[in-house]
């Protein structure tokens, strides 16, 4: 290579390299000194633990977020308990929010930061208060999207604005606000792990069945109830042993509000440590609903370590349960209503 060729080269790649720089200065995956960053929200941040409220709003609608003496509740949902995590998650993401950089105050483009007010058609920001006990303001804000900017190495960032205001930044955290009110919840109703089932009941009257085994070791479920000479499907009957394995609801009433039909279809899991669940199922209004009890069937005299895990289980469940009836997934209501055909072994001739 001549030297005019290698020079001409080398022009251009310290041009190209430097282009490059001072593009990238400008576009999302800038630096910055977070070190002078003030706090968002102050008083948050000097006692999260103060908070008692949480307030959020968006196009799908408003909630509220109470903190009580036992924990915290919703009481849009007539005070059912609300996942201390999630509460968690969101407190400390405001109070670790810090300024970085202002950003436009044209509302015309809150659209593309998704930082535009709730009523906006298609708003994407969430808007959120939190107060402490006396009522006083620890934080109010509209949430928009993560920012795709690194700091200190990583992506961490989002776009926020001053309700009220067009004042927009760019601070340091990432908080995503959950804007729909049930994945707050405290969402499973009961968890039996399929290992510790003795016997599950299905149905009622002539198309009941049960499947039952003497030990935990045991794979193989019997089964009572099917007809004469049909064996139960090992693969087909799984889904049903693990109905109750870990139920989440899909919405959540008081069962003073919503009442099961006489005809309500029932299920029975039986632990071998004497820890019953019954469950009374129906459909109403093309909902898969459940009310769910727990009832200790072992010995009242067994002082056992097992006996007495399955009466405190036992109370636990239905101080949880007791006053509620659920909406459950589709999928749990089948396996806990499947008819006795759906898990034998298919008749030679191909028929269920």
């Amino acid at each position: 290579m001549s030297p005019r060729i290698f020079w001409g080269w080398l022009i251009i790649t310290v041009v190209t390299v430097a282009l490059t720089v001072a593009l990238g200065l400008g576009r999302e995956t800038a630096s910055f000194d977070l070190a002078k960053g003030e706090p968002v929200f102050a008083d948050l941040r000097a006692n999260p633990d103060s908070a008692a409220r949480v307030e959020v709003k968006s196009r799908f609608g408003e909630f509220t977020l109470i903190r009580e003496s036992e924990g915290w509740v919703t009481p849009d949902r007539n005070d059912y308990p609300v996942s201390e995590t999630n509460i968690r998650r969101l407190i400390v993401g405001l109070s670790d929010m810090r300024f970085i950089e202002p950003k436009t105050s044209d509302p015309e483009r809150f659209r593309r930061l998704e930082v535009q007010d709730i009523d906006k058609e298609l708003a994407d920001s969430a808007y959120v208060k939190v107060s402490d006990g006396e009522g006083k303001e620890l934080a109010e804000v509209i949430i928009g999207r993560p920012s795709a900017r690194f700091f200190g190495g990583r992506a961490n960032g989002t776009y926020i604005r001053e309700p009220g205001t067009n004042n927009v930044w760019l601070v340091s955290g990432v908080t995503n606000v959950q804007t729909r009110l049930v994945p707050w919840l405290q969402r499973e109703i009961v968890e039996i792990p399929a290992n510790t089932v003795a016997k599950i009941s299905i149905g009622e009257g002539e198309t009941a069945y049960s499947l039952s085994r003497t030990a935990a070791d045991d794979e193989a479920f019997r089964i009572s109830g099917a007809p004469e000479g049909r064996n139960l499907d090992p693969e087909k009957v799984r889904p049903v042993t693990r109905a109750i394995s870990g139920v989440n609801f899909e919405d959540v009433k008081l069962r003073s509000e919503l009442s099961l039909p006489a005809d309500a279809k029932v299920a029975e899991f039986l632990t071998f440590d004497g820890l019953a669940v019954r469950v009374r199922l129906a459909e109403i209004d093309r909902k898969k609903w459940a009310m769910f009890e727990a009832i200790y069937t072992g010995d009242a005299a067994d002082e056992s370590h097992a006996a007495k895990a399955a009466l405190a289980a036992v109370e636990d469940i239905n101080m949880r349960v007791g006053s509620w009836i659920y909406w459950i997934p589709s999928a749990t209501y089948t396996n806990l209503t499947r008819p006795v055909d759906e898990i034998l072994v298919p008749k030679e001739d191909g028929t269920s």
